[in-house]
């Protein structure tokens, strides 16, 4: 399964965002892209908030940020003044070593007075300042990956059968920017194979995906207005969600929570996971806002007939929602935007200072209608209809050191969902969080995304999460979480109501912010149906604990300022009717002479028996892509990205990689040879 996005600029420190993305690969869906992310991230590494004048709304959304933080910042300038200094956040209760590099890229300082704090009154910038703020950015990337099958002592290139198009990779994104107030882009995107054609009535403008947007904010009263393709990211995604967050993982504190950015312009090339119309953000008063949306999008989608009696007329219906994007043979593009989805719905919320809350509307319409049940026991409460409804209430709160935020919501089906939690720095070397989390089997959220044990389907779950974060002296750092989940019906490949859970125990060792050692442990256990291979020849469900763990260990080394070596050691075990395992080994260097030039390397060692115990690893990518490759079979994988600043202007990255391995239980080697080129002009 290979997960595409985005990294940071190469200025950024993005260590601790790369191993999320890490944790996050295994229960992603396939074909998730995380480049909308990570474009809200590079947009604050490029236009880091001033901590003296930025307001409290948008300090809420710099990674590491949290309302108890903010708080106590908010103490301290009230006490001493306005802060001259980042490093003065060392004197602010709280910000420790590990908060304050994580937080460092999105943050400055700038000389301020006590009149200068917050936002100030709502006022329309002027021509000049548009004008000043502009950039214009293209970017253009070709990549094309050749795989081979070694047979009779000779390689033999392996193609797609009935592809439609060349076996290139193509993108391109024209981005206008005036940040704040202005962004217009069009982006464009062909997966390998598949066709680049204009024929409109087939929906075909040249690339395979298309989007585009216009945003416009700072209007006075209009915050922001949006047409096109946008995203909203609102309370804890039970309604208004799609990815913009993390799951469970290394930080055991921090991704709990949602973060509420809002409406965000789509900048990323997944063709399920946004909306297309428009979106209108208005500020009622100081306390209140409102955004109202409205979308009108075609997706993909698996069609049937349906003939209700042998009197009625056959009626369509889709069965199947698609999410991966690829139109590369006849029957993928026979797939290719067959439902309507019309939607519209609004936001109310209510600020003040580190606390909110607010209630979420949203309507959907299906054309034709969506038939997501089937006679499987696991499908029972599926989806089926024209017409979907959902209203949710959100909150987020602080009261001394708690922060207390949560969601609860339900849909027209009749089904509930909640989840409230809570986190709460007991010391200033004691971090926990809990969460408390159940969604009935008839809730649908279709457009959801939250913190749970499946982040993208919620329903039919239950679920206490404990998350626990020690720091008994300035160098050592004790981590860990226990999440307990309970599935009341039945689910895919278990036909019976079962429990699981998972652990994650990790210590962290830090020397003068340039050595970085951290050891985990990670287990979890959940029961799936005896397979076949193992059952009776009649048909029986006995379920039967898969198990896995992981062990590793890494290493970061950092010596300032051109080299970053990182080296890892993982082992992975996997356990059904039969156990597999295997191991992982790799050394990465990274080199910056300058700005203007830097060179990644990394050499992987893998063995590992089934894919059931795969191993995930980021790896460096340019910006507008990202590559975390699941590793399995025995094999070695070596790649390098050379990234080179021509001028004030032009950038070019190249980047290499070949992949030699044998699938599990095979003695056929395959070979994998990646090229990319990507220019991008910024003026």
């Amino acid at each position: 399964m290979l997960v595409w996005g985005q990294i940071l600029p190469d200025t950024t420190d993005a260590s601790r965002l790369e191993l999320q993305l890490e944790d996050q690969a295994e229960a992603t869906p396939e074909g998730l892209d995380w480049t909308q992310l990570s474009d809200v991230l590079e947009n604050l590494a490029r236009h880091p908030l001033d901590l003296n004048r930025a307001p409290d709304e948008a300090l809420l959304q710099v990674p590491g940020m949290t309302p108890t933080l903010l708080k106590a910042l908010r103490a301290h300038q009230a006490r001493y003044g306005p802060l001259l200094s980042l490093y003065e956040l060392q004197a602010v209760p709280g910000f420790t070593e590990q908060a304050f590099r994580l937080m460092a890229p999105f943050i400055t300082v700038r000389p301020a007075t006590e009149l200068d704090f917050g936002e100030g009154p709502t006022q329309r910038p002027s021509w000049r300042q548009i004008r000043q703020a502009v950039r214009l950015s293209c970017i253009q990337r070709l990549q094309r990956t050749f795989t081979d099958t070694w047979e009779g002592g000779a390689w033999y290139p392996d193609t797609l059968p009935n592809a439609q198009g060349d076996p290139y990779r193509l993108y391109t994104r024209l981005w206008l920017k005036a940040t704040p107030y202005l962004s217009v882009a069009l982006i464009g995107e062909k997966d390998a194979y598949e066709p680049l054609a204009w024929d409109p009535t087939r929906r075909y403008y040249g690339y395979d995906f298309v989007s585009y947007h216009i945003a416009l904010s700072g209007l006075g009263e209009v915050r922001q207005l949006l047409l096109g393709d946008y995203i909203l990211q609102v309370g804890q995604g039970l309604v208004f969600a799609r990815g913009l967050g993390f799951g469970k993982g290394g930080d055991p504190i921090l991704t709990l929570k949602q973060p509420s950015y809002g409406l965000v312009p789509y900048s990323s090339v997944n063709e399920y996971q946004f909306w297309r119309g428009a979106a209108l953000q208005l500020r009622l008063s100081e306390r209140w806002d409102l955004l109202a949306m409205a979308s009108r999008l075609r997706q993909d989608g698996t069609p049937a007939i349906q003939f209700p009696d042998s009197l009625a007329e056959p009626q369509q219906e889709i069965r199947t929602l698609l999410t991966s994007g690829l139109h590369r043979t006849p029957s993928e593009l026979a797939r290719r935007k067959n439902l309507l989805h019309e939607a519209a719905g609004g936001v109310l919320t209510w600020r003040r200072r580190w606390h909110q809350a607010g209630f979420t509307l949203l309507y959907q319409r299906f054309t034709p209608p969506l038939a997501l049940a089937g006679p499987e026991p696991y499908k029972l409460f599926g989806f089926q209809g024209t017409e979907n409804l959902l209203a949710s209430g959100f909150w987020d709160f602080t009261a001394g050191n708690l922060n207390l935020f949560g969601e609860a919501a339900f849909s027209r089906s009749g089904g509930k969902a909640l989840t409230a939690s809570l986190i709460a720095p007991l010391h200033p070397t004691l971090d926990i969080a809990l969460q408390l989390r159940h969604f009935d089997p008839t809730f649908h959220s279709l457009y959801g995304y939250s913190f749970a044990e499946r982040p993208f389907a919620l329903n039919n779950e239950q679920g206490f999460y404990l998350g626990v974060r020690v720091r008994p002296s300035p160098r050592w750092e004790i981590a860990g979480f226990q999440d307990l989940y309970a599935f009341p019906w039945y689910r895919y490949r278990a036909s019976s109501p079962t429990t699981g859970y998972e652990s994650l125990f990790q210590v962290t060792y830090t020397i003068r912010r340039r050595l970085q050692v951290y050891a985990r442990l990670r287990y979890e256990s959940k029961p799936y149906n005896l397979t076949q291979d193992y059952a009776p020849a009649e048909v029986i469900y006995r379920l039967v604990p898969h198990t896995r763990y992981y062990v590793r260990l890494h290493g970061t080394y950092e010596l300032p300022p051109h080299w970053r070596y990182q080296a890892r050691a993982e082992m992975s075990f996997y356990q059904r009717e039969t156990s597999s395992q295997g191991y992982l080994l790799y050394q990465d260097i990274r080199w910056q002479p300058s700005f203007a030039v830097s060179l990644s390397l990394r050499w992987v060692i893998y063995r590992i028996s089934s894919y059931d115990a795969r191993i995930y690893t980021y790896e460096a990518m340019p910006p507008t892509t990202f590559y975390i490759p699941a590793y399995y079979g025995t094999g070695h994988r070596v790649y390098g990205l050379l990234r080179v600043r021509l001028g004030r202007s032009w950038t070019v990255w190249l980047r290499a990689g070949q992949n030699l391995f044998r699938p599990p239980e095979t003695s056929t080697y395959r070979r994998q040879v990646e090229l990319l080129l990507q220019l991008r002009y910024q003026y």
